[in-house]
């Protein structure tokens, strides 16, 4: 996670990852996401998102989908990638806070890419898809 700022100036992240299997390198991917806090009777809960809106995210999902030769439809694909970009902080055991990720893109995004949304993910009221989400409850895991 590293500090970014959008085109209006405002603050975001920008999450990078390297994808390895057996230890080399066989893709990358950094995608721009949020970060919120609220306060709640329970205590603080950060809420992480990350932005899979853009069409370039979504295509180049796909291109690596093909490169690895998967066979699942391709909004399995994305959900399940998207998954395992949330699953990168599962690890994390020492949070003081509560912790809320979520991986988000939209119906609009996902026809520019040619993605069939067909009930496989929710879909909120104003179009967004989510791909992805888990949470962490205070210390972690």
């Amino acid at each position: 996670m590293l500090p970014s700022s959008d085109a209006g100036g405002g603050r975001t992240i920008e999450f990078q990852y390297a994808f390895l299997r057996d230890g080399e390198r066989i893709g990358g991917m950094g995608v721009f996401g949020a970060e919120a806090v609220a306060e709640r009777a329970e205590g603080r809960e950060w809420l992480c998102t990350l932005d899979l809106t853009p069409v370039w995210v979504l295509e180049d999902m796909l291109r690596f989908k093909k490169s690895l030769g998967h066979t699942d439809d391709d909004i399995t694909f994305v959900a399940g990638l998207a998954q395992g970009l949330l699953n990168a902080f599962a690890g994390q055991a020492d949070n003081k806070d509560a912790r809320s990720y979520v991986a988000v893109t939209s119906v609009a995004s996902l026809d520019q890419a040619g993605v069939p949304v067909m009930g496989a993910v929710p879909v909120l009221f104003d179009g967004t898809v989510v791909l992805a989400e888990f949470a962490m409850p205070n210390g972690g895991v």
